[in-house]
């Protein structure tokens, strides 16, 4: 940190919210009629870093929230869009950026792979 920077308090959270129902990391049973049942398992991140915030935008106080989804294919390949904006064009790509480096293990049904999908909400908080 740079000399001027040092009463700033920079936080990134980044919070995962499955689409699917889960308790506790355990996945969700799905009943299919009365005699057959499916497990299936949401997409996992196995590689997620944080955003890390330029220079210039340390000397800005800001609070800042955007909500992303991704689509994680069956063989682990992934597209991430956002689904709500953090307000700042410059902090939206920072996200998307990172968001894109993002590696998955993809949902499984019946412990086979399948497509799947996963929102990420990012909160930047600069003081």
């Amino acid at each position: 940190m740079t000399k001027g920077l040092t009463n700033k308090l920079l936080s990134v959270s980044v919070c995962l919210c499955s689409l699917i129902c889960q308790t506790a990391g355990q996945a969700r049973t799905l009943t299919i009629g009365t005699e057959s049942s499916s497990s299936f398992n949401p997409p996992q991140p196995v590689f997620a870093p944080e955003p890390v915030i330029p220079e210039h935008l340390h000397e800005q106080c800001f609070k800042s929230c955007c909500i992303a989804k991704f689509f994680v294919k069956a063989n682990g390949n992934t597209s991430v869009q956002l689904i709500s904006t953090s307000g700042s064009d410059e902090v939206d790509e920072l996200t998307l950026e990172t968001l894109r480096r993002w590696r998955f293990k993809p949902a499984t049904l019946d412990g086979a792979p399948v497509e799947g999908s996963k929102k990420v909400q990012v909160e930047f908080k600069v003081e």
